[in-house]
């Protein structure tokens, strides 16, 4: 009698042969390009190993960033060939092939340049002259040497579709001919030279900027911000920085500012602003020196801000114009602009000067809706110092309940 033949049951088989698709693959060309943009470049490449439909597909990256991560790992390279200029000779190398080879659009393009030595540099105008025909999107130039500024060259201006720019150590003169980056969103400059006074025309030709990060710029001792979409603004600046106005900036939501030697320009007679910025609801101020009858100015900047809901201030505060502050502050007239949007406030590094303490009583009958007062010691007070400002906010008696909390820094 012949055997029964059993049919085996075949979902485990087929079980299998979903398990072996390679549902990646088959994505949209845009999705694969976003997953390897968002890899780091070496890990991207690595990819062309996985198999024949992925042998090619890095080349079309539309991101292109080589960062820290990078030249480390290129550094540590160099190390082992023991020679510097190898290094040098492989970065204008990789950086310059990948964008020579690239066929496609290009929409990021970011480079940290190291510390070169004399024996190369980079082509950062080999780079900018093809980047021109691609409608680059999001452009990051960064050269890590501080004492090295490189002249950015014509074509640079040439392209006009960015809506990021970030730039450090580089020298920034546009032409007279430029129309302005008409779509540029976001700017950050770090340690650019403005030349030629280009900074207020060049403001004014990005109508839809909205966020602009400035930090240790020269060539620029009066910042005259424009900009009616603008809502962010951070400013560090270097030394010879003395004013800012915010007059044509009327839609600013969040403004940061180091101080030092800054003061607010049309605010040395401690008045209001002439606009009122009805839009700006944070801002942050450091090394506010309390005894500076100019930087204690700020206060019309905050009294200008009818919907402030947030103020962080960082102290730096030294003995110079106690008297004439403190009697500036003892007169201000805490029920004409009320703050009454304002519901925190954190102030850093307070020494315990009557200019601080005036400043502290000012913000307190000013403001309606206050619910938290932070106030942090200085790091460098003794303890009897600490003991007596604890004391002194302890006697303030705001016309709100307030909630005052007076910390160590940690």
């Amino acid at each position: 009698m012949p055997s029964k033949r059993i049919k085996r049951n075949q979902p485990h088989k087929r079980q299998e042969s979903i398990d072996d698709e390679d549902i990646i693959s088959d994505l949209p060309r845009n999705v694969i390009d976003c997953i390897l943009g968002k890899m780091p470049l070496r890990d991207a490449i690595r990819t062309s190993v996985l198999s024949k439909k992925w042998r090619l597909n890095y080349l079309t990256i539309p991101q292109l960033v080589f960062d820290d991560q990078f030249c480390k790992e290129l550094i540590d390279f160099a190390k082992k060939k023991k020679t510097r200029k190898f290094f040098n000779y492989q970065f204008n190398e990789i950086v310059t092939n990948s964008l020579m080879l690239h066929p496609g659009q290009i929409e990021r393009f970011k480079v940290c340049i190291p510390k070169f030595s004399i024996l190369g540099y980079p082509n950062v105008n080999k780079w900018m002259l093809y980047l021109s025909t691609k409608n680059i999107k999001k452009l990051t130039l960064e050269y890590k040497k501080n004492s090295v500024r490189h002249k950015l060259p014509p074509h640079f201006f040439s392209c006009l579709d960015l809506t990021y720019l970030k730039l450090r150590n580089f020298d920034f003169a546009p032409p007279p001919e430029l129309k302005g980056f008409l779509y540029l969103e976001k700017l950050v400059f770090f340690g650019v030279h403005l030349a030629n006074n280009c900074f207020e025309s060049f403001l004014s030709s990005c109508p839809v900027l909205q966020k602009l990060h400035l930090r240790g710029c020269s060539g620029v001792c009066h910042f005259n911000i424009i900009g009616s979409k603008l809502k962010i603004l951070c400013i560090k600046a270097d030394d010879k920085f003395e004013s800012i106005s915010l007059e044509n900036a009327p839609n600013l939501t969040k403004v940061t500012v180091a101080l030092e030697k800054a003061f607010l320009a049309e605010t040395q007679v401690l008045q209001m602003l002439s606009t009122s910025l009805d839009s700006l609801k944070i801002i942050e101020l450091k090394a506010v020196n309390f005894m500076d009858f100019d930087q204690i100015s700020v206060v019309c900047l905050i009294r200008s801000a009818p919907n402030l809901q947030e103020l962080y201030i960082e102290a730096s505060t030294v003995t110079l114009n106690q008297e004439q502050v403190s009697g500036y502050l003892k007169l201000m007239d805490c029920t004409t602009f009320p703050l009454s949007k304002l519901h925190l406030v954190k102030l850093t590094k307070i020494s315990g000067f009557d200019p601080e303490f005036e400043f502290i009583r000012f913000l307190l009958f000013s403001s309606p809706s206050l619910v938290t007062m932070s106030v942090m010691e200085h790091p460098e007070l003794e303890a009897v110092e600490a003991l007596d400002i604890a004391r002194k906010l302890l006697q303030l008696r705001p016309p709100t309940a307030v909630h005052i909390n007076f910390l160590k820094e940690s």
